[in-house]
């Protein structure tokens, strides 16, 4: 029966069937777009790289935490919701472009290169300004990330730069652009401003109680008070914890003894090294290496032997980290002056190492490293307490969710209270998104339940329920009169003042005199003379519409109208004056030129990574967004 099924579905009718079968199943959603992409935990692959569920939602959070003030305010729907993630999507899908633009183009780091970059970071140095292997490994637990991720991140740093680099170097400019740029930015004009501020044009207006009751009534959402929510909550933290250590003697001597390899300074090993480079084969160098290596165990003096070799000699004093990782791995127990090793073979070629000097570090006494020693002593006891602790949160909080009572009797941690805050809060640990989307949850404020344990960053939980619940509501009249009253006046105040200055400005341009509106409401003209882009007489705001009006011919004036912050200026242009390139210091013609050449590279840089985006295949899973 199987063998007849298998021949039956071979038939071109039967393929069309199946054919139709499967279209019904998509569009009935049996096949997620998940299927099609082939990786069914990517919420994107661009050019057949996977962008995962777990980069989307880091970068969503973090997002979602840096625009809180924009997603507070116009993400209020699911639409919106689907819309802002998309957002994040698409960032996501342009990094992943701009890096594989940059890959594509053929640039690498060599190991060494690459090591050198990340021991001169300034994120990894200590105190005193030395590379810190401990500071990487806090990074990395930090982010729960790999090394191999950090080589990577800092690989895509330094390429994405080289080749930034590479475009501004071989970006040129024609003398002409330079000059024609100097001449615009360096342009100085003449007129003259007439200022019609909104404070003059407030000491007119008069408000009857209908006013303000009228205005209050069209407006009143712009009065309402936003909901706010108060709760009872436990934080538990590593420094809260730290502070409540006290480590005796015991276990301040044990750890010192534990830790004595901390306390012992570095030791300082120089080393000679004779290198076979391998630029004519591999083979060939490590057959030469190799006969090198024979001679010294031979008792042929090691400088003597490396006399063939493509380098020989001393290296100096070298800390660790500074070789490469198989020739650190040769020397990492040397412990004895005249000791070599054998062949190793290193990125260029293969080395052979011999340690010349050996000064032993020396370890510092338990009473010089006490008040450091303690202070880790506590965090770490800290820690432990902290894993212990979080877990009975976790767990008392869910098992009796209701209340938190039995957490904090089982913590033996106080339950603290929260003063009254809405979504726009930035009080401590209330600005956090996190929190506050916790809080005004439906689980919390409508259904009394404790939140689910939030992580506020590394080792530092909390855990909240509601204490109080003020919905948003419209503020009474009574209670925002001066407010009504000072924005209304205001609003009063630059109508007057537009409609008078549009009335002026058609004026002036119709060729008619204005002198008896300026005596009327006591405005005066004042001059601009030879003013520059960075005037002080103008506001920035005045000051760009002045400059973007437009050279008027020889004898004639241009007239327009602009507006700031404190009012509406009438603006008169009589003159411009181009910037003298002849003339200029050497100094602003080589920021000019650096400026343009800046622009343009900026511009051809951008358009390369447009044109990738552009050339990219780029697939979504826009199912998996939901599924933060």
């Amino acid at each position: 029966m199987l063998e007849s099924i298998r021949e039956g579905v071979k038939k071109p009718w039967v393929k069309i069937v199946v054919f139709a079968i499967v279209i019904s199943f998509v569009f009935a959603g049996y096949f997620t777009s998940s299927f099609f992409l082939g990786d069914p935990n990517a919420v994107a692959i661009v050019n057949g790289e996977s962008i995962s569920r777990a980069d989307f939602q880091s970068e969503y959070q973090r997002t979602k935490s840096q625009r809180a003030d924009y997603y507070n305010a116009n993400v209020k729907t699911e639409e919106q919701e689907r819309a802002f993630q998309e957002q994040v999507l698409q960032t996501l899908i342009d990094q992943k472009v701009r890096e594989q633009a940059t890959k594509n183009l053929g640039l690498t780091l060599s190991n060494e290169a690459l090591r050198e970059i990340i021991q001169s970071s300034e994120v990894f140095k200590d105190s005193e300004g030395n590379y810190s292997p401990e500071l990487v490994n806090q990074l990395l637990a930090q982010r729960g990330k790999s090394r191999d991720w950090l080589k990577g991140a800092f690989t895509i740093q330094e390429t994405y730069t080289h080749l930034a680099g590479g475009v501004v170097d071989t970006e040129f400019n024609l003398p002409k652009e330079v000059k024609a740029e100097y001449e615009l930015i360096a342009q100085k004009r003449s007129g003259k401003v007439l200022k019609l501020d909104f404070e003059k044009f407030k000491q007119q207006v008069t408000l009857s109680d209908e006013d303000l009751q009228k205005y209050y009534d069209d407006n009143q959402e712009a009065y309402r008070i936003e909901e706010k929510v108060a709760v009872e909550y436990i934080e538990l933290s590593i420094e809260k914890l730290q502070a409540t250590q006290n480590p005796s003697e015991e276990d301040i001597s044990a750890y010192y003894q534990e830790n004595l390899n901390r306390y012992q300074s570095e030791a300082q090993r120089q080393f000679s090294h004779i290198l076979v480079l391998a630029e004519d084969g591999k083979d060939a160098a490590k057959a030469k290496a190799e006969a090198i290596s024979q001679k010294i165990a031979e008792g042929i003096d090691f400088e003597k032997a490396g006399a063939e070799a493509d380098e020989v000699g001393d290296l100096g004093v070298l800390l660790a980290g500074a070789l490469e990782p198989a020739a650190e791995e040769a020397v990492k127990d040397f412990n004895k002056v005249g000791q070599v090793t054998g062949v190793v073979e290193i990125e260029d070629g293969f080395q052979i190492l011999k340690l010349t000097s050996l000064i032993q570090g020396e370890v510092k006494p338990l009473e010089a490293v006490r008040a450091e020693l303690v202070e880790e002593l506590k965090r770490v006891k800290a820690e432990e307490a902290f894993y212990n602790k979080s877990e009975v949160l976790k767990e008392k909080a869910f098992e009796f969710a209701d209340s938190l009572k039995e957490a904090s009797e089982a913590l033996g941690m106080p339950i603290e209270t929260s003063k009254l805050f809405g979504l726009s809060s930035r009080d401590g640990i209330f600005a956090n998104q996190q929190v506050k989307d916790a809080a005004f949850s439906s689980d919390v404020k409508e259904s009394h339940l404790n939140s689910q344990p939030i992580e506020l960053g590394e080792n530092h939980l909390v855990v909240l329920r509601l204490k109080e619940h003020k919905p948003s509501e419209v503020q009474p009249l009574e209670s925002v009169k001066e407010r009504v009253k000072s924005e209304l006046t205001q609003k009063k105040a630059k109508q007057s003042a537009g409609d008078l200055a549009e009335a002026l400005l058609t004026k002036l341009r119709a060729g008619e005199d204005i002198a008896t509106e300026l005596e009327e409401n006591q405005l005066v003209w004042t001059d601009l003379d030879n003013v520059e882009r960075n005037n002080a007489s103008l506001s920035y705001m005045i000051s760009q519409k002045f400059f973007k009006l437009s050279a008027p011919k020889e004898g004639d004036v241009s007239y327009e109208l602009a507006e700031d912050f404190q009012g509406f200026a009438l603006l008169m242009l009589n003159k411009v004056e181009n910037g003298d390139w002849a003339t200029a210091e050497e100094a602003a013609k080589k920021q000019r030129e650096l400026f343009v050449k800046s622009y343009f590279a900026n511009a051809a840089l951008s358009a390369f990574f447009e044109q990738a985006r552009l050339e990219a295949e780029v697939r979504r899973n826009l199912d998996n967004l939901g599924q933060l």
